[in-house]
């Protein structure tokens, strides 16, 4: 389970890379850098909301 939320995190981190805002001239090293920062964060952000989750379901589904 935790390999799925680890792949579908750098999706997401890929998919920020990929259709996140471009401006194709004058993509210089901060703009260029701006963008792996938000992919970075992305891809963190969808790990930890599946990890909830996973911990919120856990705690749910827990019979003492």
């Amino acid at each position: 389970m935790k390999v799925w939320m680890v792949l579908i995190s750098l999706l997401a981190a890929a998919c920020v890379w990929r259709w996140g805002p471009h401006r194709r001239a004058g993509a210089g090293w901060a703009r260029r850098s701006k963008q792996i920062v938000q992919s970075m964060l992305a891809g963190i952000v969808v790990y930890f909301c599946f990890m909830s989750v996973a911990a919120v379901y856990l705690m749910l589904t827990h019979q003492a």
